[in-house]
């Protein structure tokens, strides 16, 4: 008697393809279909197993599983991928030309500079990413920005290193240092006259051509990112922002102003609880005190926003909550800032 074994395996059809998504979902199920050469065959369905990351891209592997009458079994696996868009360390940036200002100098609490440009021309000045204290060292230089001054019209053309993108610009043209909200100056970005929306994540932009004649000031503020993965292209990469408006003509040479050398004393040093900061200007003008650790880290500010020119002040600051360390001591008035370093040393128990 001859005996004939079915050996023949199964054969998947209609098997899904492995695709490669983009910002999507992985499928919470697949199907596919078998057929058998002495089998009915049928419906498959998988789910997704072995899930996992590598970066910014998930994987799930859906296995489809088949077995005829005779124990004949086959296994087909789909692997499905899904990346998704990912931006990281983003921080604010300013570009600074060989002509700046930096902020604290002027008394603003925060980092930046204004950039001077006396005549027309096309200059490329780098943009810093988290340069504070506005120490280039202390931060990245994430890409440049080109001024181009020709011909009565200004353009602001942004392009970051590979890399790094930018989610929104802020431009300030004028004739004078900073923009002004109620007439009192501002170095906040949202108030810049040129500012565009939010951007999708881009390397280059421009704003601009904008109107303006004679020596002008520029502020370029960006807020940047590390690009760590990206599927899709940006929308906006590449794209201009023309604003309808124009910066009143700057016929009269803009002047730096000659300020008198600021100073004061802080004592006494070392010092165990209070410290006297005293100080006498010529000017009226708001006043911070502010000091920090030696790691940049600020413990106290206090403000006298009255001073009368001529006035000697003093000022008795409680640092008894502090450790013994090295300090420095901010001095902030409108015509710039001065730092010193103190000492705080208190006597040791006796036991």
């Amino acid at each position: 008697v001859t005996r004939m074994y079915d050996e023949t395996a199964p054969v998947i059809v209609d098997l899904p393809e492995s695709l490669e998504l983009c910002n999507g979902e992985l499928p919470e199920v697949l199907n596919a279909r078998w057929t058998d050469n002495c089998s009915a065959g049928g419906d498959l369905v998988a789910y997704p197993t072995n899930i996992r990351e590598e970066s910014c891209v998930t994987y799930a592997d859906y296995v489809f599983t088949a077995t005829d009458d005779c124990g004949n079994k086959v296994t087909e696996t789909v692997t499905m991928s899904n990346k998704t868009d990912l931006f990281e360390n983003c921080g604010t940036a300013f570009a600074r030309a060989d002509n700046y200002t930096c902020f604290l100098d002027d008394g603003f609490n925060r980092w930046g500079w204004t950039n001077y440009f006396a005549e027309e021309g096309i200059y490329t000045i780098p943009l810093y990413t988290g340069a504070a204290q506005c120490d280039p060292s202390k931060g990245d230089q994430t890409g440049e920005v080109t001024v181009t001054y020709l011909d009565g019209y200004v353009s602001v053309e942004y392009n970051l290193f590979e890399g790094y993108v930018m989610s929104v610009a802020h431009v300030y043209i004028g004739c004078e240092k900073y923009p002004a909200k109620n007439g009192k100056e501002t170095v906040a970005p949202g108030q810049y006259n040129f500012n565009t929306k939010k951007l999708d994540y881009v390397s280059n932009y421009r704003v601009g051509p904008i109107e303006a004649s004679g020596p002008i000031y520029v502020i370029a503020h960006a807020v940047t990112c590390e690009e760590v993965c990206r599927c899709v292209p940006s929308e906006d990469d590449g794209g201009t922002y023309t604003p309808g408006g124009s910066v009143a003509p700057c016929d009269a040479p803009v002047e730096e102003q000659i300020q008198e050398p600021l100073s004061f004393s802080a004592y006494p040093v070392p010092f165990e609880n209070e410290l006297t900061v005293e100080y006498s200007y010529k000017f009226d003008t708001n006043v911070a005190i502010e000091i920090y650790t030696m790691n940049g880290i600020m413990i106290k500010r206090v403000e006298n926003n009255s001073y009368i020119k001529g006035t000697k002040e003093q000022m008795i600051i409680d640092l008894s909550n502090v450790q013994n360390q090295a300090l420095i001591v901010r001095m902030i008035t409108s015509r710039g800032v001065v730092n010193k370093k103190i000492i705080a040393m208190r006597p040791k128990k006796r036991k």
